[in-house]
């Protein structure tokens, strides 16, 4: 039995108590994140916005098992978000369309949900194909059973099977009743935004009403449900964490479909990967804040190829390079021969910009240094 073919459908039920400390933890740092954003300088502030956005449109659709350029999706981010022209915006489809999505998530967050808005997104990460047979912008419809499945055709694992398709009208109606009746502005029953982001997210992927792009517009509910409880739409990492944990994530998804409408272990990691995303949040606006402080000391030192290479460094973010900065990676960066990145490298560590890392074998490996304050 799936949890929608239950009598008790769709009456969740958990122990709010043992999430308390959790979300009072939650509401404490996202007022520091808040204030650790309105410090930052313009441009700075619009930077990690950007960070932000580009890292989640990346692992949302990364969950998915789609691989995007990252490149392409800032370039569609900052057109979207009016940081540079329309046009610019990258002409990849997939790319182009998660940034629509990861924008407008951000420009309705204050507004209800309803089948329009919801449509439209999961229209904006279903390119537009002449050999499309997914339904765009509407429910999905027909006889056949929506199946998630994995495995060889023969050998293949039913994780899920969603309501009828002439059942969904009627329970996203249900759906958004409920998302809309539990908003931080409704008078009828509100709920801390981790428990109603975790409980929508779960509930949408139940019904799976779409025939393709239900994750990724399951997350953007989330997304929508945590900046109604903030009352802005906040510098977060959802995506990043649950596609960081992404095992589990399927997993606890399936045993609570298959187990039934207590939803405790579901809504326990869910609040935790919250409180995980701000944390990671919050490293990416010190890292924006780190940044300034370093071209402020040595832009005017640096010459293009070593530019280019620390501002390389610096996109990797806040966990650093992997693997550390070699001459050999140095070379495929900066475009020059191996002796030319020895002297940049030497010279950089030199005037203290770089530090080395031990253990590095046969070739020397490098970090950005930290500026202090």
């Amino acid at each position: 039995m799936w949890i929608w073919q239950g009598p008790d459908w769709p009456t969740f039920s958990f122990d709010a108590d043992r999430l308390a400390a959790a979300v009072a933890d939650y509401r404490h740092r996202a007022a520091q994140l808040a204030g650790g954003a309105a410090r930052l300088a313009v441009a700075d502030r619009q930077e990690a916005l950007v960070d932000l956005l580009v890292s989640e449109a990346i692992k949302t659709s990364a969950i998915e098992g789609e691989r995007l350029d990252r490149v392409s999706v800032c370039s569609s981010i900052k057109a979207h978000i009016g940081l540079a022209p329309k046009e610019t915006a990258s002409r990849d489809p997939r790319a182009d369309g998660i940034a629509a999505l990861m924008v407008s998530v951000r420009e309705h967050w204050a507004q209800p949900l309803d089948a329009a808005l919801l449509g439209a997104w999961q229209t904006m990460v279903i390119p537009d194909r002449l050999s499309q047979v997914a339904e765009r912008g509407a429910w999905r419809r027909g006889e056949a059973p929506m199946l998630i499945v994995s495995g060889y055709i023969g050998k293949q694992r039913v994780h899920y099977e969603a309501p009828p398709s002439a059942r969904v009208p009627q329970e996203m109606c249900r759906f958004l009743d409920w998302y809309n009746a539990t908003a931080p502005t409704s008078n009828t029953d509100p709920l801390p935004g981790p428990l109603r982001a975790g409980i929508a997210h779960l509930w949408f992927e139940s019904i799976h009403p779409f025939d393709d792009g239900n994750g990724r517009v399951g997350r953007a509910i989330a997304d929508h449900a945590i900046a109604q409880d903030l009352g802005y739409p906040p510098l977060s990492c959802l995506s990043t964490c649950i596609e960081a944990d992404k095992r589990t994530y399927y997993a606890l998804l399936e045993r609570t479909q298959r187990e039934g409408l207590r939803i405790d272990a579901w809504l326990a990691w869910f609040v935790a990967t919250v409180l995980r995303s701000q944390v990671i949040a919050r490293a990416r606006i010190d890292l924006v804040v780190e940044k300034a402080r370093y071209f402020e000391l040595y832009r005017d030192r640096l010459n293009e190829r070593q530019h280019k290479v620390v501002v390389r460094m610096f996109a990797a973010g806040p966990a650093g390079f992997e693997g550390g900065m070699t001459a050999g990676k140095y070379v495929g960066i900066a475009g020059c021969s191996k002796a030319t990145a020895t002297r940049d490298l030497a010279a950089l560590l030199q005037m203290g910009a770089l530090t080395s890392l031990p253990g590095g074998g046969r070739s020397t490996r490098y970090a950005l240094a930290r500026v202090a304050p």
